[in-house]
């Protein structure tokens, strides 16, 4: 098959398989995916969880791909060995579901990839902090979803596997930077943190010093004899506070900034009075940053740009000292130190801290910040694609950036947007308003899937049990923007602002551009998809759910079981896929 193609892309998360046909293929009922590992393949196809008619209980009879083929043109690997170089053969599988024969001839074999966090200079960490899967809905009772609370003793206990699978390699990251052989000091800057494993990693090492914001939340309080729920101003925080600063051995500043926050996520590793590298991301130290919601973490061995962040660093302590709180003078501080400085040889870091605007608090027709002026315009320059993860980016954001910038495109040269944002109204929001551009209503059905709003499956059905969504606000934290990761100018954006002029105008933030270092930007548009394919389809159902009207458990299973059942037993599935020209490619930036 001459004119197959195959884009494989990977993290130290999840391969992620992307793969086309010319034309469709006769009684083909899915493919089967075999891995190579260090060029010998593996006899059995990856684990597969949806079958034929349901004839086989997944709990009672695992399959792989041989038996339950892939009705789809991409796939995700989520047990590739670690630091191998790996490739995969990709089979159409051809008969009837009791009786499937790989198609050899047609087969098609990806291009090399590995599953790793080493980039360089750089490690990048992403989490599997989603809930809503059936593997985690499955590890309870059969047909009992598991609850909040057991979710929160699975995340919160050490010794819990849940822990280590949703927390993924970060876990063992955060441990391992805090274990440096050459004993060195920490300076720390941290939004929330209640997770004691990372508490106890933190305060490890004597002398370390803790600038630690005040996050604002409700708790469970004693008055005058009853228990009520009140809101604190730092009620995530107190009782870490507290224990902080009864160890003598370290040092704690209280940034209290009230209706604003420090928002930022990052330790820097100094010996000799010399920064030495820099820990920094998405990630709140809490079990449900950790394991309870999609994040990315950056470790950054540059003396350069952990010397930047602790400049910034020295600038919060100060004001902390002198019982001032984002005043003018760290305003302007913020505003005019954007550093950018050589990375992996050829790639450029520039690093943005905020708060960097004049007034305290996002005026009417309030003007752009200085950060987001450079995000926009790398937006506007995007030649191909825009990929992004958001929680609540507030508005004016990357978003409506994004929907202006799609809307000039010529109707030739569309901009293919990816995108998937936690927040309901924002999401629901962006869907429409992006969705609805003329230019980008291509005949296609994929090009009414751009931006995603979370969901999980509310109720059993087919091979599928009900889901837990989220245990708190957020299901995306992430705050990543990808531009081109396929080009030699790509971007991403990343750190621990939102992305929108609320972050810069309000709270203590960082910001990491980087740029052209196509391996990062690609592992970065992995997660992105990931997370993007994950929720659309769960997303669809909740929108089916709700257009019918359905309230009811069963009425939501009649929706759910007329809108999407089993393995389609001939090959009709892949209509779907094909126009009369030919295969749909739905995903023209990778192709």
């Amino acid at each position: 098959m001459a004119t197959s193609k195959s884009v494989v892309l990977a993290n130290n998360d999840v391969i992620y398989l992307w793969w086309s046909v010319p034309k469709k293929i006769k009684n083909c009922l899915g493919f089967s995916i075999h891995r190579i590992v260090d060029g010998k393949e593996e006899k059995k196809g990856l684990y597969a969880t949806v079958g034929f008619d349901k004839k086989d209980d997944p709990r009672e009879a695992p399959q792989t791909t041989d038996e339950w083929p892939i009705q789809s043109f991409n796939w995700k690997d989520l047990y590739a060995p670690h630091n191998k170089v790996i490739k995969y053969k990709i089979y159409p599988m051809i008969g009837t579901w009791d009786n499937l024969a790989i198609d050899y001839a047609n087969s098609i074999t990806t291009g090399p990839t590995k599953r790793t966090q080493d980039y360089g200079d750089v490690k990048v960490i992403f989490n599997r902090g989603i809930l809503s899967t059936q593997a985690f809905s499955k590890s309870g009772k059969k047909g009992v979803t598991v609850t909040k609370d057991e979710a929160k003793e699975l995340i919160t206990n050490p010794t819990s596997l849940w822990r280590k699978r949703l927390g993924g390699q970060m876990l063992y990251n955060v441990n391992a930077f805090f274990k440096n052989p050459d004993k060195g000091k920490y300076y720390a800057a941290l939004y929330e943190l209640t997770d004691e494993v990372l508490i106890k990693d933190l305060v490890r090492n004597k002398d370390t010093e803790i600038i630690l914001s005040n996050a604002n939340s409700s708790k469970s309080k004693t008055v005058n004899g009853k228990k009520t729920t009140v809101s604190i101003n730092d009620g995530t925080n107190s009782d870490t506070r507290t224990k902080l600063h009864a160890n003598k051995k370290i040092t704690v500043y209280d940034r209290m900034l009230g209706s604003h926050i420090g928002h930022n996520k990052f330790v820097i590793y100094e010996k000799g009075g010399k920064s030495k590298s820099v820990l920094t991301g998405s990630t709140n130290w809490t079990p449900t940053g950790l394991c309870g919601q999609t994040n990315n973490m950056m470790i950054i061995n540059s003396t350069k740009i952990a010397s930047q962040y602790k400049n910034y660093w020295d600038q919060m302590k100060l004001e902390d000292q002198n019982v001032k709180k984002q005043e003018k003078d760290f305003r302007k501080w913020c505003a005019s130190n954007s550093v950018t400085n050589k990375i992996n040889t050829n790639a450029e870091l520039t690093l943005w801290f905020s708060p960097n605007t004049v007034q305290k608090t996002k005026p009417k027709n309030a003007a752009t910040p200085v950060d987001m002026k450079e995000v926009f315009k790398l937006i506007e320059n995007a030649r191909e694609s825009v990929l992004y993860l958001v929680f609540n980016p507030g508005s004016p954001s990357i978003i409506e950036k994004i929907k202006e910038t799609a809307a000039k495109r010529p109707k030739t040269k569309p901009l293919f947007v990816r995108g998937a944002i936690s927040d309901a109204k924002i999401a629901a929001r962006s869907a429409t308003t992006i969705v609805s551009s003329d230019i980008l209503a291509k005949p296609d059905t994929y090009y009414t899937d751009l931006v995603t709003g979370v969901a999980a499956i509310p109720g059993p059905f087919s091979y599928f049990e009900a889901e837990l969504l989220k245990l708190g606000f957020s299901t995306i934290h992430d705050k990543i923007l990808v531009i081109d990761p396929f080009s030699k100018d790509c971007v991403v954006i990343t750190g621990s602002h939102n992305l929108g002029y609320a972050a810069s105008y309000k709270n203590d933030e960082n910001m990491v551009i980087l740029k052209k270092d196509k391996a990062i930007a690609q592992a970065y548009a992995a997660h992105i998809l990931d997370i993007v394919n994950h929720f659309k389809w769960r997303y669809k159902l909740q929108s089916k759910i709700i257009k019918a009207g359905a309230k009811t458990l069963a009425e939501k299973k009649k929706v759910l079981d007329k809108e999407w059942g089993d393995l389609k037993e001939n090959d009709d599935w892949m209509d779907f896929y094909f126009n009369a020209k030919g295969f749909v490619n739905y995903n023209k930036f990778i192709f």
